[in-house]
């Protein structure tokens, strides 16, 4: 009992228990002025158009530096990349080499996202 009572009257030094009066004003004006900057315009903000991407369901490979190579298969392709699956989840290593002949894609790419079994490649011009 006398534990408890410890870990009670510890919350409110470390945590405290008052929420504050009023909201943060600067906070909300720095929202506000962020707001009011155009997207385009925001540093952080790359302004590039996604090319159109074909859906399909065909035959790929990719070759690690190492030699080793993984079947998969391209979902959807671009001029620029592909969105592959493979059989398994194995971690992609930064720098593959694609070979995607069924949709005329083939050339070094870089690995830009992986979620589970599925990875988007870019290719390397």
């Amino acid at each position: 009992m006398e534990r408890t009572n410890y870990a009670m009257a510890m919350k409110p030094r470390l945590f405290g228990t008052k929420k504050p009066d009023s909201p943060d004003l600067g906070r909300i004006q720095r929202t506000l002025q962020q707001s009011a900057t155009p997207i385009a315009s925001r540093a952080t903000h790359q302004n590039m158009a996604r090319a159109e991407r074909a859906k399909v369901y065909r035959e790929a490979a990719v070759a690690y530096d190492s030699g080793y190579r993984r079947k998969g298969v391209v979902l959807d392709y671009s001029a620029n990349g592909a969105r592959l699956r493979f059989p398994t989840n194995e971690n992609l290593p930064p720098m593959v080499y694609l070979y995607a002949r069924a949709v005329g894609l083939e050339g070094p790419a870089r690995v830009v996202w992986q979620h589970g079994s599925e990875a988007g490649l870019a290719l390397e011009v």
